[in-house]
This record gives C-alpha cells, sequence and structure tokens, in this order.
C-alpha cells in the first residue's frame, strides 16, 4: 500500500509526482483553493448559532440517504483528545466510513523507482543536496533538521522538493504530529463499532513514479521554501491546529490550512491544478454515489478539498442535496 513508500520518500511527495502523471489528460472542472478564494457558497449560507463540540461536521441529504462529512485537517496531534456526540450517533446508524483514496504499489513498482534514478527526483551521480543549495536555504535546511533530529545523510540523494517533504514528515513526526490523523482515529472508531471501511478510490503509482522529476530547478526550490516554511509553523504552533480543529473552530483552522506547501508544491508542476480538481472531482463523485442507496454513510475529507468555491460541499450541492449543520 501506499504506506510502504511514504516510509521512503515522504507521504506527501506522492501528490506532487501525481501532477505530472496527468499533464496530459483533459483539464477537469476547475477550483480555487488558495486564500483569495471566495470559499464555498454551501460555507456562505450557513448561520451555527452555537457551535457543538467536536469537529466540524456536515450533514449531507439526497432522497432517503445522509451522509454525514467530517472535514480533516493534517496533521494533528497524536495525543490530541476529542469527543463529537453527533459523530459518535452517526456511526451508531452508519453502514459504511469513506476515507480518502489510497494508492497501491507493488515490489516491482519501488525497484524499478530505485533502479531508475528515482524517477528524476534523485540528485544526479556524485552531487549532494546541501552542496547544491543556496546559502539562505542551506541555513533553514540545516537548522530545520536539526531540530528534527536528523543528520543530513536521509536527504542527501533526493532533489530539494522531495527532500523537504520528507524533512517535514520525520519533522512532525519528532513533534509528536501524525499525518495519518483524523483518519486513523475514525478508522478505529468505526472498526469498534463494526462499520465498513472504504477508499473513496484507488489510484496505480507506476504511472505517477514513471513521471516524477518534472519539476523545474525553480520550482524544486520553491517547493523546499513553501516546506521550511510550514515545519517552521508547525514548530511554533503544534498544537493550535488541532485544538480548533478538535473544537470545531473552521475559521481558524481554514485561516491555517487553506494552503498547504503541498498544494503550492503541486500547483506549479505541470497538470498539478487538474491534478488537483480531479481529486475533488473523484471525491465528490464518491460521496454522491453513496447518497444514492439508502441508509446513513459517514466520510472523511480534507479540508482544502471540501471547502473552496466548486469543491466538494458546492457540487454535492449542485447535484441535488441538501447540506446543513445539524442540531446537536
Amino acid at each position: 500500500m501506499v504506506r510502504t513508500l511514504s516510509a521512503l520518500i515522504g507521504g506527501t511527495v506522492l501528490a506532487l509526482t501525481a501532477a505530472a502523471a496527468l499533464a496530459q489528460t483533459p483539464p477537469p472542472q476547475s477550483v480555487e483553493l488558495f486564500p483569495q478564494d471566495p470559499g464555498s457558497a454551501v460555507v456562505e449560507e450557513l448561520q451555527v448559532v452555537a457551535r457543538p463540540p467536536g469537529p466540524a461536521l456536515w450533514l449531507v441529504e439526497k432522497g432517503g440517504a445522509k451522509l454525514y462529512v467530517v472535514g480533516s485537517a493534517p496533521p494533528l496531534p497524536h495525543q490530541l483528545k476529542w469527543d463529537s456526540p453527533r459523530l459518535d450517533r452517526a456511526m451508531d446508524q452508519a453502514s459504511l466510513v469513506l476515507v480518502p483514496p489510497e494508492a497501491s504499489v507493488g515490489p516491482l513498482q519501488i525497484t524499478k523507482f530505485f533502479l531508475t534514478g528515482g524517477g528524476g527526483v534523485r540528485q544526479p551521480f556524485g552531487k549532494k543536496l546541501e552542496n547544491r543549495l543556496p546559502p539562505d536555504l542551506l541555513a533553514r535546511f540545516v537548522s530545520a533538521r536539526e531540530r528534527a533530529g536528523r543528520t543530513g545523510v536521509p536527504y542527501k540523494d533526493w532533489k530539494p522538493a522531495v527532500a523537504g517533504f520528507v524533512l517535514l514528515s520525520d519533522f512532525r513526526q519528532a513533534a509528536g504530529l501524525s499525518e495519518a490523523k483524523p483518519v486513523s482515529t475514525i478508522e478505529r472508531m468505526a472498526k469498534a463499532k463494526g462499520v465498513k471501511v472504504k477508499a473513496m478510490s484507488q489510484y496505480r503509482l507506476g504511472p505517477i513514479l514513471a513521471s516524477a522529476g518534472k519539476l523545474s530547478d525553480d520550482a524544486n526550490l520553491a517547493c523546499l521554501r513553501d516546506a521550511l516554511t510550514e515545519l517552521e509553523y508547525d514548530g511554533a504552533h503544534p498544537t493550535d491546529i488541532g485544538t480548533d480543529w478538535a473544537n470545531g473552530d473552521l475559521a481558524s483552522v481554514r485561516t491555517r490550512y487553506s494552503a498547504s506547501a503541498a498544494q503550492r508544491c503541486v500547483m506549479r508542476a505541470p497538470g498539478g491544478p487538474a491534478l488537483l480538481a480531479q481529486q475533488i472531482s473523484q471525491s465528490a463523485d464518491a460521496l454522491n454515489e453513496a447518497l444514492n442507496r439508502p441508509g446513513v454513510t459517514v466520510a472523511v475529507v480534507d479540508l482544502a478539498f471540501l471547502l473552496p468555491a466548486n469543491g466538494v460541499l458546492d457540487r454535492l450541492k449542485a447535484s441535488g442535496a441538501t447540506i446543513t449543520s445539524p442540531a446537536d
């Protein structure tokens, strides 16, 4: 599964390398993901008088079906404690929990990836990362890896973008932040209640790995800068986003989460905007499919896909669904 590759090059890099693979595909309907985005019309219409306990949760209804959507905002602290009576009740009624798309990769793909020089995301033979960074980035990179308790060895053979996201993942692990949460927590909740868990979709990594490394040198350095900026923010605010997320403070979470380093990097890659729009479309399609059958479904959707104008919420509404914030 994707976690095997994530341990090698960092889970965040998968989205980055996927962008190049879709460079030749027709672009899906566009979507704005950055701060100038006015945001989902659905969110603008909501008027919640009192914030109920727990993370932000939407109720989507269509026909006789109900869909409860949890907006995720990784990473969250490993030890974060949160409680949501509404989510507990939804889980008690649900027959299915949908989690974000996952990738599959076999040992032959990994072997080929490394035998071909890491798909173009490794430094040229005989070159080392830290010897090729501009002075300002070198100082920030060394400071960041020292904060993560790492030497330069794990990063020396990667190009800047990949090295930056691997370091960001390493730093978060050292700082007690989990990129798997809240999905992993909700999966455990579902298992405890005997509810089936299913990924919204799966995608093959072979073409993605084959197309890796198409970022320009300037884009590589820009991605590294963004990854270091996010790392420095995480280090200064290790619990803020987790606390805000657990309390359902959507405005505060969205301010910090609307444009992650990974998203900015994907937007610089060939086909990146099309990739993000396609992922939003696939998520909306999976949720619409769940609404076409009776009963209750719970879904976990990244807030960066859920909230933008023409994001998942807007697409569900456009398909005829009614979206509300359920009463406690």
